[in-house]
């Protein structure tokens, strides 16, 4: 996107337009920001140029999704004149496997700051799903002529711009309707094909570095015609950059200009080895990892290869030679670059089409006491976190997880469902602050009889990790509750009310 640098305004969003479209415009009065969401991913922010000054991540993607939802309101209303109500619209947006919960929260404020939802609204107006389950459903749903039977095992290589994104599916049919079961904690990697963007600008600047008549301007339209076309077309063997790079140009991309030497061009065995080699290598670490996930062995039914990346040749070329022994089958849908997001469509229509999810955090209940000065500092069981399931368990909508914690009549305690994000081996007892993620509230202002002698009892706490919802029901010194379902979701904290449950659940 480009910017107008003092007055920080939106100005046009396409890279070739800064250089081509507007070269009476002032450049130092623009500002280029590009990028935006591969910051995203905090392993990577050092090597990524940041935004400028008082910028926020979410408002600067706020303003491209804005630009999107214009043009995409305008289309609704015109094909669908019933629908003109914006309040009654559910989005689901696909967002990279790999990504933390505190990324997820800073997509779902920038929807809020881009009009499409209000901070208001109950989570459920905009659903935030894996591009890998996006791209499953798609691809379970709509490929013509693959038989798919129930148990059929198919693993997601969702190979977009900024990440790679991979998770394991089982077909089921359990319930009468499509389904499908997550069996492997999804992963990802961030080395999208964006990163071949990057790495070849270095290779092209350098290398025309000692020929000043070699503009920004030629630059610029060779880094183009290596995004969309030669990106797509190397195999990694016969291909080259003749006839690619630049119109006119027959040997390689400096050619037409005699103060360039002739082999100052790239080789294939060069753009293989520097540029393709190290992204490649990394997509097929992650596969082999997904492939140790799978119980007995168990070979895979059909690979599917979704995402922009997915048209490289040279990707499926290495993928398969690799894995073939492994995979029965290898598919590249139709309209790649679009499964996720056909993909997430059909999830928000019928988010029950996933039957069972492998969590990525582990989650307990924590007693958080309204004045600590009430307890007594000898006992902690304030402070402990009662794990109830950990991560990488499945869960699904009839599974139901029981603990039990000491209450004390006397001092109420504000239950709190948390999340813990770190490995298995290392869920502390006493968290401190920072270590566990506060998911929801639980309205503890329960009438209990004042004549029961007994003051302290023993909650007992049962919680339905759903597959898009979480579910409580506690029994309190003889009464039963019931709470209203939950989302695990980034950003403000409301306190979930309760119904008395009769008779007993």
């Amino acid at each position: 996107m480009t910017y107008r640098s003092f007055t920080k305004t939106f100005y046009y969003w396409i890279r070739s337009f800064f250089y081509k479209n507007d070269e009476d415009q002032d450049q130092d009065s623009l500002q280029y920001v590009s990028r935006v969401k591969i910051l995203l991913d905090k392993a990577i922010k050092e090597d990524l140029p940041p935004l400028p000054p008082g910028w926020t991540l979410a408002k600067t993607i706020a303003d491209y999704l804005q630009e999107m939802r214009r043009p995409i309101f305008k289309d609704i209303l015109k094909r669908f004149p019933a629908c003109a109500d914006p309040s009654r619209y559910r989005y689901c947006m696909t967002v990279p496997t790999m990504w933390s919960d505190e990324s997820k929260g800073i997509m779902r404020e920038a929807a809020i700051l881009a009009g499409f939802i209000k901070a208001q609204d109950e989570p459920g107006r905009l659903l935030i799903v894996d591009e890998t389950l996006a791209s499953a459903l798609y691809c379970e749903r709509t490929y013509p002529g693959l038989e798919f039977p129930d148990g059929s095992l198919c693993m997601i290589c969702n190979a977009g711009g900024g990440t790679v994104d991979l998770a394991t599916f089982e077909k089921d049919g359990s319930s009468g309707t499509h389904g499908i079961k997550e069996v492997t904690v999804g992963s990802g990697v961030t080395c999208g094909s964006s990163f071949l963007d990057i790495e070849f600008e270095a290779m092209l600047r350098e290398r025309v570095s000692n020929y000043p008549s070699y503009t920004e301007n030629y630059i610029q339209l060779s880094l183009a015609a290596f995004e969309q076309i030669f990106k797509d077309e190397f195999d990694g063997y016969g291909n080259s950059l003749a006839d690619i790079l630049h119109p006119g140009q027959t040997q390689n991309y400096i050619h037409t200009y005699p103060w360039i030497k002739n082999d100052d061009g790239f080789t294939t065995d060069e753009m293989r080895t520097r540029l393709f080699d190290p992204l490649v290598d990394q997509i097929l670490g992650a596969m082999e990892k997904q492939f140790g996930q799978l119980e007995d062995q168990r070979q895979l039914d059909v690979l599917f290869i979704t995402g922009g990346f997915a048209n490289s040749p040279y990707l499926q070329h290495r993928i398969f030679e690799t894995f073939k022994d492994r995979i029965k089958g290898f598919h590249i849908p139709e309209g790649i670059q679009l499964s996720a997001m056909r993909g997430g469509a059909l999830f928000g229509i019928k988010p029950s089409s996933i039957t069972q999810r492998i969590l990525r955090r582990t989650y307990g209940i924590k007693l958080y006491s309204p004045t600590d000065e009430a307890w007594d500092n000898s006992w902690l069981e304030k402070d402990r976190f009662h794990v109830c399931i950990y991560k990488g368990e499945a869960v699904d909508d009839n599974k139901w997880i029981t603990r039990k914690v000491v209450w004390n009549k006397e001092v109420l305690p504000i239950i709190s469902l948390c999340a813990y994000d770190g490995s298995n081996e290392s869920v502390p007892e006493y968290p401190r602050a920072k270590e566990v993620n506060l998911v929801t509230i639980f309205d503890t202002k329960a009438r209990l009889d004042s004549r029961e002698q007994v003051t302290n009892g023993v909650l007992v706490a049962n919680i339905c990790f759903g597959v898009d919802k979480i579910r409580v029901k506690v029994d309190l010194f003889g009464k039963e509750y019931e709470y209203v379902a939950g989302w695990d979701v980034i950003g403000e904290k409301s306190t979930q009310l309760y119904n008395i449950i009769e008779p007993s659940f």
